[in-house]
């Protein structure tokens, strides 16, 4: 039991873009948030820093901890030479998003058909495909999951075990239940698959339409089989084996009318009515037939030249942009489940720009808001007062050769009490090399004033029991604990940290 998630096309990037989608897909990971934990012992301590995602030597990434969802999961992994991607377990919170977000871009930049599933059923192309356009500058649409038949027969042969190897949840999670703009006969044939061609009985068919060459094959066929009998089958394939000039020459009375529509209408049409007919499984029959068949139709246009140019340009539209505060957002049903009684009133916790400080770099894709400037530029206050302190305020506690040692305890009973805040290894490991500079002396004694100071109103963290993902995140994510861990970011982040706190 379990989530797991796939492509199910090839992962084949043409040579001229791979170097770009390697790019895109390391980006898409770090500001997905996507770590590497390190355990770190010393002192008698051991710490867990953070590291976010880079090509190793090798050139490979294998990761297994989100740090907004705060828990790993089990090993996924980018191999950028050849350009694969894997993944095992991915949960269903943050970890799982970009998980599919990764599978999504191969099936934006993918050729072949193929598509991003999750346990079995295929992706949001809107909301994923959304956040690759924002996160990522590009102009992805949802053209490729308009290519119906294509597509169909992809996902219907790769599930021939099924009964049903094609069904309506299939098609609406293809086309995201957009029906007129994928409008069409694709759609049309796959709705008469999916449904049955009976109504065409009953209904009210305009001449020359495709429902009515539809029903006109449908009746050449009972015809057609009347003469053929316990051959029917046979003789239909002979038939769809004809090149065109054969069958524009037909002369074959049977064979008249079939051989007319044959001209405009695919072979999948004779098929699937000639299953229906008989009540033959369709994709069965196609899966041997399709390479038999004639391909060589001129398929009639039956919508209009306005329609036809409105459905190209609904296909090729550009998916809006998702920011990632909103990608990364959760709002299940285990998403605030037990939340305790004395956080009632205090509003749900979504993620925001102030949680993603790590990944600010002065431009909008991180907006830092007014209640978190105000509470840096409070800080920063804090900071230089500390400086202006003898030892930066604090003593012999980070001075000398008890700075690591009391660095690490810190860091330890911080994570001890407020559960899973861990330190940037690159933050780690900077302050330990900077140990004699006040700045950094004076950042911990205001770290450590900012434990202290928040112990009261973060003591709800006592009712995170269990498995971390089905802990309401009010508790979780309580404000307490989101000061220091937002604290923390800012000191990884020289960039931001250089810009209130000037070292």
């Amino acid at each position: 039991m379990g989530t797991f998630a796939c492509y199910t096309g090839k992962m084949d990037i043409s040579e001229e873009k791979r170097d770009c989608f390697r790019q895109q897909m390391m980006k898409l990971l770090n500001y997905g948030g996507m770590m590497r934990p390190e355990r770190v012992s010393m002192f008698g301590r051991e710490l867990i820093l953070l590291s976010p995602v880079e090509l190793s030597k090798e050139g490979k990434v294998i990761f297994w901890y989100n740090y907004f969802e705060e828990r790993g999961w089990e090993d996924a992994g980018f191999y950028a030479d050849n350009l694969t991607f894997y993944s095992n377990k991915i949960g269903g919170c943050e970890f799982h998003d970009v998980i599919l977000a990764a599978y999504m871009l191969y099936e934006m930049y993918g050729e072949t058909p193929g598509v991003a599933e999750c346990n079995g059923e295929m992706v949001n192309s809107r909301f994923y495909g959304g956040w690759l356009n924002h996160i990522l500058g590009t102009e992805f649409s949802m053209e490729k999951r308009y290519r119906l038949w294509e597509n169909a027969e992809h996902i219907a042969f790769s599930r021939m075990d099924y009964d049903d190897p094609f069904s309506m949840a299939k098609l609406s999670n293809l086309i995201a239940d957009e029906f007129e703009i994928a409008g069409g006969t694709e759609l049309a044939d796959l709705l008469y698959i999916i449904y049955g061609t009976e109504t065409l009985e009953t209904d009210h068919i305009v001449p020359g339409s495709y429902p009515d060459d539809v029903h006109q094959c449908k009746k050449a066929l009972i015809r057609f089989r009347e003469t053929a009998g316990d051959n029917f089958f046979e003789c239909l394939l002979h038939f769809l084996q004809m090149e065109r000039s054969k069958r524009e020459k037909n002369t074959d009375k049977n064979l008249e009318l079939l051989a007319e529509l044959s001209l405009f209408l695919p072979a999948r049409v004779f098929v699937y009515l000639a299953a229906e007919i008989n009540q033959k499984p369709f994709w069965e029959l196609w899966k041997e037939w399709k390479d038999k068949v004639y391909h060589d139709e001129r398929v009639k246009q039956y919508a209009s030249k306005e329609l036809q140019k409105q459905r190209r340009e609904w296909r090729t539209s550009i998916i809006p942009k998702v920011r990632t505060s909103a990608f990364l957002r959760q709002d299940s049903w285990f998403t605030f489940c037990d939340t305790p009684e004395e956080l009632m009133g205090k509003g749900n916790y979504y993620l925001s720009d102030d949680d993603r400080i790590f990944w600010w770099d002065g431009t909008d894709e991180v907006v830092i808001s007014d209640e978190m400037n105000a509470w840096l530029m409070e800080l920063s206050d804090r900071h230089r007062r500390l400086m202006d302190l003898p030892d930066a305020g604090c003593g012999d506690q980070f001075k000398g050769s008890d700075f690591i040692r009391d660095f690490i305890v810190l860091l330890d009973e911080i994570c001890d009490y407020y559960k899973r805040i861990y330190s940037f290894k690159t933050m780690f490991y900077d302050f330990i090399q900077n140990s004699e500079k006040k700045e950094y002396r004076a950042a911990l004694a205001l770290l450590q004033m900012l434990y202290e100071e928040n112990k009261e109103e973060g003591k709800v963290i006592k009712y995170a029991k269990g498995e971390w993902d089905l802990i309401s995140k009010n508790v979780t994510q309580n404000i307490a604990r989101l000061r220091l861990k937002r604290y923390l970011s800012v000191m990884a982040n020289v960039k931001m940290r250089k810009k209130y706190f000037h070292f």
